[in-house]
């Protein structure tokens, strides 16, 4: 399980002291975005990371093939602050130097040196990558991984274990771009797992939003103290997050708008009203009598399931769940 939040000290403390599994924060710097991955992945991370922003070309490849395989004539692994430490434009200077120390062959400096020409267009702009990135993720980041090895996404996916990460804040568009990336490579690898998310916004992020959205072999638990306003009072977000869900838990609400909305989407049903009406009395015609009728009146109309002031009026200890696929609902409470 993959669990993002944003500085909530109580869920890491429930995970923490129970072993569930590592917490990553600025208590606990653990973080390693490459750890367990490939060349090949680290690129493709790399490259589709705010891709729009940075534009990376797949020539860009070959600056970051210099920059592993030097690392490992240094026995060093290909970490993430590895990559973020190294000065990119001087690579040609670093390639010389190791060859005039004799860390290099001739043969050797000469294909690092094909490999840059080849990719020295996409140089500045990783460079610039890795600086703004390792920025936003500086909180979480270890400074000790080619001693300790550091925790991925991927590689908690991998050992199935559970890695807590705080994002410190919705405005870490890159970092939540690389788990996000990460998380499709965990996927596209045919890899199980759960995501859960406390108070994370993703309306504003697409390749978040379409995670979220998209049918595969893991599984979303969204936690929000209120998810119609944490995506920015979208309704089209809203319909995409919540249609691929299986059950929701409804607590009280304070906002209106967000009871309206959640009372719309687990819908209405057929309402038939039954009035029943009698008429007697007296009359008079060849002799008195005293006579009754009865009636009844049916009214066909459509009310909510839920209505918003239900929601908004349930007390700290009880929920409505929403079957989606059964179109069950349950006011319960919590013991």
């Amino acid at each position: 399980m993959i669990v993002l939040h944003l500085g909530n000290g109580y869920l890491e403390n429930v995970i923490a002291s129970n072993g569930f599994g590592a917490v990553a924060n600025n208590r606990n710097r653990i973080f390693d975005a490459f750890t367990s991955f490939d060349l090949q992945e680290i690129f493709q991370v790399v490259s589709d990371t705010c891709k729009s922003k940075y534009d990376i070309k797949p020539a860009g490849r070959y600056i970051l093939q210099i920059v592993h395989d030097l690392l490992g004539y240094n026995n060093h692994r290909p970490f993430f602050l590895n990559f973020a430490n190294c000065p990119f434009p001087k690579l040609p200077e670093r390639i010389l130097a190791k060859l005039s120390s004799g860390q290099l062959t001739q043969t050797a400096a000469d294909n690092f040196n094909s490999l840059f020409m080849m990719g020295q267009s996409e140089c500045a702009k990783i460079d610039t990558f890795f600086y703004d990135m390792k920025a936003q993720m500086s909180h979480i980041a270890t400074n000790n991984a080619n001693n300790t090895g550091g925790a991925s996404v991927l590689s908690a996916i991998k050992k199935g274990q559970l890695l807590c990460i705080d994002l410190n804040s919705s405005a870490n568009i890159m970092l939540l771009e690389l788990i996000v990336n990460t998380l499709i490579i965990a996927m596209s690898r045919g890899y199980e797992f759960t995501l859960f998310l406390d108070d994370v916004g993703v309306a504003n992020n697409e390749p978040f939003k379409n995670m979220i959205c998209q049918k595969s072999s893991h599984n979303n638990v969204v936690c929000s103290k209120d998810l119609f306003a944490l995506l920015s009072g979208k309704d089209d977000v809203f319909s995409s997050v919540t249609g691929e869900m299986d059950k929701t838990v409804l607590l009280s609400h304070r906002s209106h708008i967000s009871c309206e909305r959640w009372s719309k989407f687990i819908g209405e049903y057929d309402k038939i009203d039954v009035s029943q009406n009698r008429n007697a009395g007296f009359s008079q015609g060849s002799k008195w009598g005293y006579s009754s009728n009865y009636g009844k009146t049916m009214t066909d109309k459509r009310e909510h399931k839920v209505k918003p002031d239900q929601i908004n009026r349930l007390t700290p200890n009880e929920i409505f769940i929403y079957d989606h696929r059964t179109g069950s609902l349950i006011q319960a409470n919590v013991v």
